[in-house]
């Protein structure tokens, strides 16, 4: 949707997509804002942007930026209460709803839990999720380089299967002598993670 700058704006911006859709659900879930925007910037960078009243989006950053910098690097975070005209184009730039596809291509995730493991480099992301799928009864739905080599992979199914998903992942990074730069399991993701989610849907991305 196009944003005119008419409501306060939110960001949060991260090292990695994971602690960016981390964020993102706790910024949806703490207070009645909207996501706009979603942006992976470039050199690791991603962004979040919501809108609102001033005191619902300080309180939706507030618990974002909090849940990035739980399971990896939150490189900023900001509350704009009255952006000029200019800025809300910018943002409507990286308008979610632009680049989501529409609802009908998107996983529906809404009611599965999520499970996503990012590292750096692609042969440790690739051991990750093939140890993931093969521990528990999850489907492997997405993938992301999100550059620089950061790159992660999303699983969904039940709560108890993308637990024991992720741990099997983190462990087999970790039987390769290194550590994954972020995971995390989301028991039940806020409906509108699904913009962000369909972005990076394997079938969308194959060629």
């Amino acid at each position: 949707m196009r944003y005119y700058g008419e409501e306060a704006l939110g960001l949060i911006e991260t090292l990695g997509m994971v602690p960016a859709i981390n964020g993102a659900d706790r910024m949806l879930k703490a207070a009645n804002v909207e996501l706009i925007a979603y942006e992976n910037i470039g050199s690791t960078l991603v962004a979040i942007m919501v809108k609102g009243d001033v005191a619902a989006v300080r309180a939706s950053v507030d618990a974002g930026a909090a849940a990035a910098a739980e399971i990896g690097k939150l490189t900023a975070s900001n509350v704009m209460p009255r952006p000029i005209r200019a800025v809300g184009d910018i943002v409507s730039v990286h308008d979610i709803d632009a680049g989501a596809g529409g609802e009908e291509e998107v996983p529906a995730p809404r009611h599965r839990a999520l499970g996503l493991i990012e590292t750096f480099g692609i042969v440790f992301v690739l051991e990750a999720a093939d140890a993931m799928v093969k521990a528990a009864d999850v489907e492997l739905i997405g993938y992301e380089n999100v550059a620089s080599g950061y790159i992660s992979v999303l699983v969904q199914g039940d709560v108890a299967a993308c637990k024991s998903a992720v741990e099997a992942g983190v462990k087999a990074v970790a039987d390769m002598g290194t550590q994954v730069y972020s995971s995390v399991v989301i028991p039940t993701p806020h409906p509108d993670l699904s913009k962000i989610i369909s972005r990076y849907a394997i079938e969308k991305l194959l060629p």
